[in-house]
């Protein structure tokens, strides 16, 4: 009877301490035994996603069977704060151990960078010219945030404008142009767009062109508000914006690119041409940067009407047409 008692313990014992192995050691002796075990699953964490969100998409993935427990665990390995957006490629296991493979898996993501002065066709070129994804993603204002999208012009191309040059980060997946927009139009919305609300439409499409020039026209940020002030002037007095950036933006639109200008070359029949056409061209000609957009916003009070750039970039700014004559003249280009 007591050889049976001491069996049953044994067996017990055995149990019990083969169930805790699984659990607990073979995770840390065999960190790769739930590859052996399951075939990888693909869970997306978006930017800005929680822990618990991850958690949430790894319990509908199938890869856990507690969302709650794994956020607990991701918790007590203190990852949850930490969480880097992209595809992670996990195996399904115990909530300890999948937490402790996202803790160790580095999650497959693009890493898409936006440059300020980038054209429509450069914004396609971010997702290897997967146009109509991106299309689609700008032409949904589901990606813009809500307190900005009763104002967003009607045309996608438009809405380049909105969205903020920086380095995102997003999971490797169909819906990738959707995350970037998402991320963008959200970081400027944070940075430009609570200083203009509220107002009405035509001021968000206004200040949007106007910040687009002022991106294509300046290469130093301390130029950008007197740049903006002028052409503000020459608006109000009705003259004519006449920037040669427009214009070579009006011939990309016909599929021709142009690095200089010639007489022949401003004749050219587009409603970007500002050298025809009063007033600012109908929508943003590229992606303005915040510095462009704070500009536009506060334009600086000038009696400026005129400006070129001379061999580095900078410009030389005067009152009169004359004066624009002498100074060009004077200075080596």
């Amino acid at each position: 009877m007591i050889k049976k008692n001491i069996g049953e313990v044994l067996i017990f014992i055995f149990s019990v301490s083969a169930y805790l192995f699984f659990l607990f050691g073979l995770n840390v002796f065999y960190k790769d035994y739930p590859k052996i075990l399951s075939k990888p699953v693909d869970v997306v964490v978006k930017d800005g996603d929680s822990a618990y969100d991850l958690a949430v998409a790894a319990q509908s993935a199938g890869v856990v069977a507690s969302a709650r427990n794994l956020a607990r665990e991701l918790s007590a390995l203190g990852i949850d704060r930490r969480i880097a957006a992209g595809t992670y490629r996990l195996h399904r296991s115990t909530a300890y151990c999948v937490a402790r493979e996202i803790e160790r898996t580095k999650p497959l993501s693009d890493k898409v960078t936006l440059i300020p002065g980038a054209k429509y066709k450069d914004v396609f070129a971010l997702f290897n010219g997967q146009d109509k994804n991106v299309l689609s993603a700008l032409n949904d204002v589901k990606n813009f945030p809500e307190e900005m999208r009763d104002y967003l012009p009607s045309s996608p191309k438009a809405r380049i404008a909105f969205i903020l040059p920086e380095t995102y980060f997003t999971a490797k997946n169909d819906g990738e142009a959707d995350e970037f927009v998402k991320a963008a139009s959200v970081l400027w919305f944070k940075r430009v767009g609570r200083k203009i609300l509220p107002a009405n439409k035509n001021v968000y499409a206004k200040t949007a062109s106007l910040a687009s020039l002022v991106e294509s026209e300046a290469m130093f940020d301390d130029e950008r508000a007197l740049i903006a002030g002028v052409l503000r002037k020459r608006i109000e007095m009705g003259m004519r914006l006449q920037c040669d950036a427009s214009v070579i933006y009006a011939w990309e639109e016909k599929g021709i690119k142009k690095q200089k200008l010639s007489y022949k070359d401003l004749e050219i029949i587009s409603p970007y041409n500002t050298y025809k056409n009063k007033g600012l061209p109908p929508g943003p000609i590229c992606v303005p940067s915040q510095s462009s957009w704070i500009a536009a916003l506060m334009p600086k009070k000038t009696d400026y009407l005129y400006y070129f750039a001379d061999k580095n970039g900078r410009h030389i700014f005067s009152k009169t047409y004359e004066e624009h004559l002498r100074k060009q003249k004077g200075v080596k280009r």
